[in-house]
């Protein structure tokens, strides 16, 4: 029994409808046209909160237009991943300048080319003046925005150069092939490029999207739309117009009311059929173009035969009709070209009871009024029946008399007895192309439109003022073509085109540019013999459209060497080329660019042809993971000669820190290939093949719940596989949108990490709560969410009572030892003003003492002066004063201070100083010691005590007696300062 089935392998996929809150705007950096010091007006303020209009240098970016290049002025942010899809734009300008922003431009970009070459995602309009405050909508994929103002303004009637003033942006979406509010959610492997809307994760650039699948629902790695089509599509991914939707479908064998399952595009549900004479008619109900054709079947017949479809223009009468296939098996598609109103199904056994059941069908085609992308667009009137779907021509001729391949040429436009049917009509202008050239002509113009001749007819062109020569009609009556001539300095504006009596005028429109181009410089000057160097090359006005139209080449004095130009790259200031061989090194000194033959542009600036690089292939096979990103090296010499090295399926060409090493990126790992792969890397016109080892990559495993953060633990992130090829410092682990959770120990199966102690910026609705994702190399995981930790009531009733405890402690044990320490001053205070008032005492005695010495002297030397002579007193008197004591330290002064008294004592009395200090002493002495009694006290400290002894200084050395008046009288006169300052300061002492 054959059993030939079509299985059906389904997968829900549910799709949310959200709205993409992600700022992309951390990451990435800016720039901008000018500058005005390393930290004033930086472009990254931008960037920065706070989100307000309020202006100043450490907050706003601020540039102009950069002097003498007349460019405008902008700012570019430049996402540090490859491309973004942007949903809207947040602006906030400098308060009260609003006039600066009239006129400014808003692009998403692939290139930070300036002016911008992009997509324009809005233009202020005129007239009036934008608000400060914007948010842009602006639905593009690109790798820079840029903000752009080149009109300027005028502040009293005084004209300003154009000028950006940002306080804040804000880009919101995601970057590509993610989607989510927080931009986590991977798109589904079956959109093409893995490319979708960050609001709701539909396909952008097709593939399983909810525009084209019935519910949702298609193969994850085929993009195949498994339960079928919505309605009017048909196709493996519903992207095709279904005549069949519209249809009528008839069988002879079940009741026809179940029917209409077989074309409502679900093909899950099926028209169940048996019987020995079985056939299926599908009625298109007018004759349409049909390209294929898709049956989903469930057969089960005992004998083998064929499946036979027919096609026909009557209905019952199949078998005289036209096969369209006849096969044991029927495809997944049948295509086929024909023109019919009947479609008929014939099982592959009659006579036979067995069973059919018809899932769906899907006739591709239009209806025969239609042609284009799903039919989108009206077949020319004049067509007689359907015309192509995908040209628009008439299949079958035209009605009444018009003419041409659309029909499009009046019988009225002609004459109908001329065998060159000359055309009679007035031209009709649709498009001119290219729209420039150069001042020397030379250009090959197109034009289109109706009635624009055919080849016996006079044909005349004019554009800009300036003739068009060799007109060539290259389609009758739609296309001709013409070269124009040299344009003089009467340049006008329009467009005259003569076909024999009849013309068309337009003096009102630019339909072509005469331009003056220029060449100003070419980098890099220098490639490898193998060529294939990229080389730039900059100027003015050189953007001209169209094909073939530079030949652009590096010359000697002997020859020339093609430079291929690389059409996409082409700029109103850049034109890329790609260099050419040379057999062995030399300087080219002049690079020439010819543009439509007439125009040639030199520049005398030489092009260095070097040795090829040369390679140490190691014998050891780098390891990447399953995504690539994973850098590796290839050694040798010469790789500065290279223009650029590049890697296969490889977007970031290489770095080449030195000579002799390059580093690369290694690109993903091929589906249904062994895991040694060998790549390809290009340098220049060299290429290389190196073997590639791909391991499995690291995984990771989500937080189970909201992980509580506790502000002080590590956070643990497990996996397997963690150190398989990537190192530590490739790995980046995010918290909310600016913070880092800072890796402090990794392994093959864990990481920990400290998140910041404060909560990052978020999106959530609850600021404690934050995503935490892992980046490593090209591997971007959503770990989960961690919530920081708050205090409950309870926790805080707490809290408030173990600090109230604390600072009831804290304060009991500061008083107990203030009292303490009060306690021990007195004391010691007391024990100080004692020892003061022994040591004043001792010193009393020891000056009594010497008076009374002195005076017994004194009795002496009078009795001597009777006839005896003076004769010096013994040593021995000089003994008594203490060595230790002269020896002490400044904290013994005190006693110290009186040395010399005794010495005084003992000098003669013919010296009247003696008597002088004896008298000063005796009146001194009763206030001083008056003073000292009422100083006791009132000290308040050893310090104030090292004041009161250090007035005592100069007295620990002996008076001289080889001088005794002098010495004496010195002496004499600072003691009675210094008795004095001592009095005042027991006197203070007391007042205090």
């Amino acid at each position: 029994m054959l059993d030939q089935t079509t299985v059906l392998l389904i997968q829900t996929t549910v799709m949310l409808t959200v709205t993409a809150q992600l700022n992309l705007t951390p990451f990435g950096n800016g720039s901008q046209s000018s500058y005005i010091s390393d930290v004033d007006g930086n472009p990254e303020y931008a960037v920065n909160p706070p989100m307000s209009n309020e202006y100043s240098l450490d907050k706003c970016s601020s540039s102009t237009e950069k002097v003498g290049q007349a460019r405008g002025a902008w700012w570019i942010f430049e996402f540090s991943f490859d491309t973004a899809y942007i949903t809207d734009i947040t602006i906030y300008y400098r308060e009260n300048n609003a006039f600066e922003m009239d006129g400014f431009q808003l692009y998403v970009t692939n290139t930070p080319t300036i002016p911008p070459n992009g997509f324009l995602c809005y233009e202020d309009p005129k007239p009036g003046l934008p608000n400060i405050r914007q948010t842009i909508p602006c639905y593009h994929l690109g790798k820079y925005v840029i903000y752009y103002d080149r009109t300027g303004y005028e502040l009293e009637s005084i004209p300003y150069a154009p000028t950006v003033s940002l306080c804040y942006v804000a880009i919101y979406g995601c970057e590509k092939n993610f989607w989510g509010s927080n931009c986590d959610i991977s798109c589904a492997e079956s959109c093409i490029e893995k490319h979708c809307f960050p609001g709701n994760g539909s396909c952008i650039l097709g593939g399983c999207s909810d525009k084209n699948c019935l519910n949702s629902n298609c193969d994850q790695y085929t993009a195949v739309c498994t339960e079928g089509c919505k309605e009017r599509r048909t196709g493996n991914f519903c992207n095709k117009y279904n005549l069949a939707f519209d249809s009528s479908i008839l069988f002879n064998s079940t009741r026809n009311e179940q029917a209409i399952l077989a074309n409502d595009g679900n093909k899950t549900s099926c028209v169940p059929s048996h019987g020995s004479e079985m056939w299926v008619q599908v009625d298109l109900k007018e004759i349409s173009v049909v390209t294929e054709i898709y049956l989903t079947l469930i057969v089960n017949i005992t004998k083998e035969g064929n499946h036979t479809l027919y096609a026909s223009n009557y209905s019952g009468l199949w078998e005289n009709g036209t096969v369209l296939f006849r096969g044991e098996s029927l495809p997944t598609v049948i295509n086929v070209s024909a023109v019919f109103r009947y479609l008929i199904y014939e099982p592959p056994i009659q006579n036979q009871i067995f069973k059919l059941e018809v899932c769906e069908i899907g006739i591709v085609g239009c209806p025969p009024t239609h042609f284009g992308p799903f039919c989108s667009k009206l077949c020319p009137a004049y067509c007689s029946g359907p015309c192509d779907i995908e040209t628009g021509n008439c299949l079958f001729g035209c009605v009444n008399k018009w003419i041409g391949d659309k029909c499009d040429l009046g019988p009225s436009c002609y004459e109908t007895n001329s065998d060159n049917l000359t055309t009679n009509c007035s031209p009709e202008i649709d498009q001119v192309y290219p729209a420039s050239g150069p001042v020397n002509g030379g250009t090959l113009l197109t034009l289109t439109g109706n009635y624009l001749g055919n080849v016996n007819d006079s044909i005349f062109v004019d554009i800009s003022g300036v003739r068009c020569h060799n007109v060539t009609v290259q389609t009758p009556y739609t296309d001709l073509t013409c070269v124009t001539g040299k344009y003089t300095a009467l340049q006008t504006i329009g467009l005259f085109v003569w076909v024999n009596a009849n013309y068309f005028s337009d003096s009102n429109t630019k339909y072509f540019t005469f331009k003056v181009p220029k060449i100003l410089e070419f980098l890099p000057k220098k490639g490898i013999l193998s060529g294939n160097t990229t080389v730039t090359i900059r100027g003015l006005n050189i953007d001209f459209e169209g094909q073939s139209r530079y030949n652009i080449s590096f010359c000697d004095d002997v020859f020339c060497l093609k430079c291929s130009v690389l059409p996409k790259t082409i700029s109103p200031t850049i034109i890329k080329c790609k260099t050419g061989k040379s057999v062995e090194p030399r300087n080219m000194t002049q690079l020439n660019v010819v543009i439509d033959d007439l125009t040639v542009l030199t520049l005398k600036e030489t092009f260095q042809y070097l040795p090829d690089p040369t390679f140490d292939i190691s014998t050891e096979l780098p390891k990447a993971l399953q995504g690539g990103g994973v850098v590796f090296s290839i050694r040798g010499n010469g790789f500065n000669n290279v223009g650029a090295i590049t890697v296969e399926r490889v977007d970031n060409p290489c770095d080449v820190p030195e000579d002799t090493s390059t580093e690369c990126e290694t690109p993903p790992r091929l589906q249904n290939e062994p895991d040694n792969q060998t790549i390809e890397v290009y340098f220049d016109g060299v290429t290389i093949q190196v073997t590639i080892e791909y391991v499995d990559d690291p995984t990771f495993e989500n937080f189970h719940d909201v992980y509580l953060y506790d502000k002080q633990s590590s956070l643990e992130i497990k996996g397997r596989n963690i150190l398989n090829v990537a190192r530590r410092e490739d790995y980046h682990i995010h918290v909310g949108l600016d913070g880092i959770c800072f890796i402090t120990d990794i392994s093959m199966y864990n990481i920990s990490c400290y998140p910041p102690k404060s909560v990052p910026r978020t999106n959530y609705t609850d600021d404690n709560t934050v995503h935490v994702i892992l980046n490593v190399i090209k591997i971007q995981v959503y770990i989960g969410d961690i919530q920081y930790k708050t205090e409950t009531v309870t926790e805080n009733g707490n809290t408030f009572v173990m600090v109230v405890g604390i600072l009831a402690a804290g304060l009991v044990v500061s008083v107990i030892i203030g009292m303490s320490a009060v306690l021990v001053l007195r004391r010691k205070k007391t024990k100080t003003v004692n020892e003061f008032k022994m040591k004043i005492k001792a010193k009393e005695e020891m000056i009594q003492k010497a008076r009374r010495e002195g005076e017994c002297e004194r009795i002496g030397n009078l009795r001597r002066e009777d006839g005896n002579e003076y004769t010096e007193p013994d040593e021995s008197v000089y003994d008594e004063i203490n060595e230790d004591d002269e020896n002490n330290t400044r904290g013994n002064s005190y006693l110290d201070a009186n040395d010399g008294y005794d010495e005084l004592g003992q000098r003669s009395p013919k010296s009247p100083y003696n008597q002088l200090q004896h008298t000063r002493d005796e009146k001194q002495r009763p206030n001083m010691m008056n003073n000292e009694i009422n100083a006791d006290d009132k000290l308040q400290s050893n310090k104030r005590r090292n004041d009161y002894l250090s007035l005592f200084s100069g007295y620990e050395q002996p008076i001289s007696r080889n001088d005794p008046y002098d010495q004496f009288q010195q002496e004499s006169a600072d003691k009675k300062n210094e008795m004095t300052n001592f009095g005042n300061l027991i006197k203070e002492s007391s007042n205090d």
